[in-house]
């Protein structure tokens, strides 16, 4: 076993052990001498071993990106970490280390195959981000309980599993109870499953088996409507009209106003509060389909200036590229001459070179010029947009403080009508203690009620002014990227023309010292 290496010292994986280690495994012959004269980089690297090195911990390995296998057997290894950065990997053998614990995998998303035979893990666990598993051997580890099958259900991709020599199997149940619990298994313990031993074995498991499918229907079910739910919030935030679906808003109103809760307990005023949140509740889903209507115009709007400005900048480049295959097919043609001196064609060159110059910066400014048009004109419909959403946003806030002045005003009468009764002991009816606290005066009744009037406009003020700043934002931050892109794409532009005609300068200059 791994821990038999604790008897020399635990090797490290260094920038010289890599080096060494690529050189070792790269081409041979003359490839593999171009290779070194070259120098090595690590990114191109797509397979390495690490084997039988005395490895206690994985580090270093960033520079892997492209890293598609990758070797870490017999070694002392103990946790599994530093392997974060190797997204590419496919295939990873860590068998025979001294792993307890499974971890420290679950970025490797493309990882198809992975060893962690002869170990010392008891569980199977910490593997979800491994979506693409086909193959897993964990033989030779300590896994006791069948349970642990259970958790590799989950990867629909797996094909092949090797469990063997751990105390799990040597339960009478085992090959059956795994077969069952994994249908998409081929393969168990380097066996062929065969279709009559599948059949025995959902047989014997058939009651769990659906108790088992059930229970995954229905957790499917849950995360089905999860995922639409989070989706149709994300929906309404990104139309700025979150919390405004339903009772939300109302809710939200009354949710830490005692004294409101108090006043429900007056006589009418509960009929009174229904026809309140009914009328609250309408206009606050005319605002919401409204934003979601508004959203869309504005979506759609962004899209048309997109597909605008990728078709103007298709058509530039296109022009831009003839304008080059021109110039190369004269620059062909001089060079080619027989007719001209050396001195008339490079002349002649150079002519054509600050022609092609000329040509390439007048087409980028054409363009910056038609860019700049789109833009404004996308500034100026998208902001009219936004413009006209938030107006809506303002008369719908306008009608909800109507609503909320038109039933503080009601209960305010009703409240004093009902102070004046009790003040005479006049009252039908006994007054629970919560609401007999703000009869003491008209002095405590009236604060209490402006108290809850000002609670409820404070509601609506803070959800208009949300609403009002962060589309305001939005806009602003739209409009600021299209100008920071659009100047991040002229500045390339410039380079990559200059670039390219010093270039030509410099084979023009060549030319010219050769003769």
């Amino acid at each position: 076993m791994s821990h038999l290496y604790y008897t020399v010292e635990p090797g490290v994986i260094s920038e010289a052990l890599l080096h060494q280690c690529v050189q070792e495994q790269g081409p041979e012959g003359e490839a593999g001498r171009i290779a070194r004269s070259e120098g090595i980089d690590f990114r191109e690297v797509n397979t390495l071993r690490l084997d039988f090195k005395n490895i206690l911990r994985i580090e270093h390995l960033w520079q892997f990106r492209n890293l598609r296998r990758l070797q870490l057997d017999n070694n002392i290894i103990e946790c599994i970490d530093g392997l974060d950065q190797l997204v590419n990997l496919e295939w990873l053998d860590l068998s025979f280390n001294n792993i307890e614990d499974i971890s420290g995998l679950n970025a490797l998303v493309n990882l198809r195959d992975l060893s962690l035979a002869h170990n010392r893990i008891a569980k199977i666990q910490n593997l979800e981000g491994l979506t693409k598993l086909q193959t897993l051997s964990i033989a030779g580890n300590i896994i006791a309980e069948l349970e642990n099958v259970a958790y590799l259900r989950q990867f629909a991709c797996l094909q092949c599993l090797v469990l063997k020599e751990n105390p799990l199997a040597e339960d009478q149940r085992y090959p059956h109870y795994v077969i069952a619990y994994i249908p998409s298994l081929i393969y168990l313990d380097f066996r062929l499953v065969q279709e009559d031993t599948r059949l025995s074995a959902h047989a014997m498991f058939q009651e769990m088996m659906e108790e088992l499918a059930l229970v995954e229907r229905e957790k499917e079910r849950k995360s089905v409507e999860y995922t639409a739910a989070q989706q149709k919030e994300k929906t309404l935030k990104e139309a700025y009209v979150d919390g405004l679906a339903g009772m939300a808003l109302f809710d939200a109103m009354f949710e830490e106003d005692k004294d409101a809760q108090c006043f429900r307990l007056m006589p009418e005023v509960p009929v009174l509060l229904e026809s309140y949140a009914t009328k609250f509740a309408v206009v606050c889903e005319e605002l919401k389909d409204i934003g979601l209507r508004e959203l869309q115009r504005r979506n759609e709007e962004r899209a048309i200036y997109q597909a605008s400005h990728e078709e103007t900048c298709t058509a530039n480049q296109k022009a831009s590229v003839r304008k080059v295959q021109e110039f190369e097919e004269i620059k062909q043609k001089l060079l080619g001459s027989a007719s001209s001196s050396p001195s008339e064609v490079v002349k002649q060159l150079e002519d054509v070179i600050n022609g092609l110059h000329h040509d390439l910066m007048q087409l980028e400014m054409l363009l910056v010029e038609q860019i700049e048009e789109g833009a404004k004109d996308f500034e100026r419909n998208y902001s009219e947009q936004v413009s006209t959403f938030l107006e809506h946003v303002q008369a719908h806030m306008t009608r909800l403080r109507d609503l909320e002045n038109t039933y503080h005003e009601t209960v305010s009468e009703k409240a004093q009508m009902i102070l004046e009764k009790f003040i005479k002991n006049q009252l039908d009816i006994e007054l629970p203690d919560e609401l007999r606290v703000l009869m003491v005066d008209k002095d405590t009744l009236v604060g209490a009620l402006n108290a809850a009037h000002d609670c409820h406009l404070l509601a609506i003020d803070n959800k208009e002014d949300s609403i009002v700043s962060r589309a305001k934002k939005d806009r602003d931050s739209l409009i600021e990227t299209i100008q920071n892109s659009e100047l991040k794409r002229n500045r390339q532009k410039i380079v990559e023309i200059e670039q390219y005609i010093e270039q030509q300068k410099g084979e023009e200059d060549e030319i010219d010292q050769q003769n």
